[in-house]
């Protein structure tokens, strides 16, 4: 293997690699093993032909080309290995040419950090108070779920739950056609369109009514924003919501049920502080890491970054996958070209290797290390939220090597923020 290494620049080096035949041997015989059960020669069963014939039959560059996506990484990393080169991440790999087997490898460097005077951070910490205010608007939220809705004999009032039969005409095209629906009322509802429920009020059970509403110029559907709607609609029935009395009976009647007003309102203000707590340390953390990556200076490989946004762009694809939604209408919903979105993701992307190895450098910096007595105990929390009490198991799920350095990974980062905390 005939390597050449150019100039640092930019934290990435490139090692210009020519393959000799010596290096080719292993994969001919890993691309003929690939290829000679697929291949029919008269005379030989299917997987029987020797090497040499089946080579000379396709030819060596196709026997190459079945397990290039296998040979160009490992040999890169022998030649990574061979030239000492401390490699922050996966290489990019340029395949130049066939014959001799050419490549160009473009390799991201670990980036030079500076961590800045970190241990002069001072932050206040605040405590979370929960006030009567924040029970009350909890208690008002289980009272709306309680509620009933009564009919009642008098002209809607916002707030009110209408059933309607509506038709709504833009140049005189059906856009709305609906019969016997409910409709609240509410005042900030854009619902079918900004002021519709303000003309309903004043109505009353089986009148009927006209009126136009002009659509605004920066309406989302962009056919009808400026225009007039034309709207018939007619009242059926009106009712309005009732709140149970805040009393005992109230609180026996949510959930599993509690003793009195007092005991609910108690477990509200309890879950209250809890979820105040809660909030305000992951606040504080993230105020207390914010500042600390301000004061990080970093110099990152483009190629690690361009690695990041190809695994960003993948999270992007699978999410969309999961809703049925193609890429392509994904980017013409928000107007938006590949290139573009690309572009976008590059700030957060160097955003995420400067948090990723200022945390690794951190953890060097102050002595930090993880056990194996604390990998094992977290691996047996995981396992008991996946399925229970492991100990009824017949047989323990096992965690590979590469898990464990998951796990591993995952712990260091935790401490590191405790102790930047």
């Amino acid at each position: 293997m005939k390597i050449t290494q150019e100039e640092e620049v930019d934290r990435q080096t490139v090692l210009n690699i020519e393959l000799e035949d010596s290096d080719l041997d292993p994969y001919l015989e890993m691309g003929y093993r690939k290829v000679a059960p697929r291949l029919r020669l008269p005379g030989f069963r299917p997987g029987k032909a020797p090497r040499g014939i089946v080579q000379q039959y396709l030819g060596k560059e196709a026997l190459l080309n079945e397990v290039l996506d296998t040979m160009l990484p490992e040999c890169t990393d022998k030649a990574i290995q061979e030239n000492n080169i401390d490699a922050a991440s996966t290489p990019n790999i340029e395949l130049e040419e066939l014959d001799p087997i050419t490549f160009k490898a473009t390799i991201p460097l670990r980036p030079e950090i500076t961590l800045g005077t970190y241990l002069d951070i001072r932050l206040e910490r605040e405590d979370p108070t929960v006030g009567e205010e924040d029970v009350q608007e909890r208690l008002d939220q289980i009272r709306q779920g309680m509620a009933l809705w009564e009919p009642v004999d008098r002209d809607v009032e916002l707030g009110d739950l209408v059933t309607m039969t509506a038709k709504g005409t833009v140049e005189e095209e059906d856009i709305i056609n609906e019969e016997n629906v409910d409709y609240f009322l509410d005042k900030e509802s854009v619902n079918p369109f900004p002021g519709f429920a303000e003309h309903l009020v004043g109505m009353a059970s089986g009148t009927e009514s006209e009126f136009g509403i002009e659509i605004p110029q920066d309406f989302s559907d962009t056919n009808l924003a400026g225009k007039t709607v034309d709207f018939s609609v007619t009242i059926s029935e009106i009712k309005k919501q009732t709140l149970p009395e805040l009393n005992d009976e109230f609180a026996k009647g949510v959930g599993d049920g509690y003793e009195s007003l007092e005991s609910l309102t108690a477990e509200i203000k309890k879950d209250a502080q809890e979820a105040a707590a809660t909030s305000a340390k992951q606040e504080y953390t993230d105020s207390v890491l914010n500042t600390f990556l301000e004061g990080v200076t970093i110099a990152v490989a483009p190629v690690m970054i361009n690695h990041e946004v190809d695994h960003m762009l993948g999270e992007r694809s699978r999410v969309l996958a999961q809703m049925n939604i193609r890429v392509d209408d994904y980017l013409r919903s928000i107007g938006q070209t590949e290139d573009a979105m690309r572009e976008e993701m590059r700030e957060e992307a160097e955003s995420r290797i400067k948090r990723t190895f200022a945390l690794t450098n951190l953890a060097e910096e102050e002595g930090l290390e993880i056990s194996d007595e604390e990998i094992d105990t977290r691996i047996e929390s995981i396992r008991e939220s996946n399925s229970g009490n492991p100990e009824n198991l017949p047989v323990q799920p096992e965690f590979t090597e590469e898990m464990r350095e998951t796990v591993r990974r995952m712990l260091l980062s935790e401490k590191t923020i405790d102790r930047l905390l």
